[in-house]
């Protein structure tokens, strides 16, 4: 649903109600300004983009350890004691 931003100002609480079942689009002079959507709708669309993000950010995660986690050692001190 399109609807110019002179329109949204008039009543804006029956455009944000509308919003919780359809997309609304703002117009000024025929250009897209922006869009209302449903706060449920947001929410979703955050989190499909968090989880895409984690998943990039797990293909490229390093396969050996870190040096601020992996301590040679420490293992080795472990290792001694017979605790490893």
């Amino acid at each position: 649903m399109n609807i110019a931003l002179s329109v949204l100002k008039e009543n804006p609480a029956k455009y944000f109600e509308l919003a919780k079942a359809n997309d609304i689009i703002v117009t000024r002079r025929g250009q897209r300004l922006g869009r209302i959507i449903c706060e449920e709708t947001a929410v979703k669309l955050n989190r499909a983009v968090a989880y895409i993000e984690l998943m990039e950010l797990a293909k490229t995660a390093p396969s050996e350890p870190d040096a601020a986690v992996y301590d040679a050692s420490k293992e080795e001190r472990l290792r001694e004691r017979g605790l490893l």
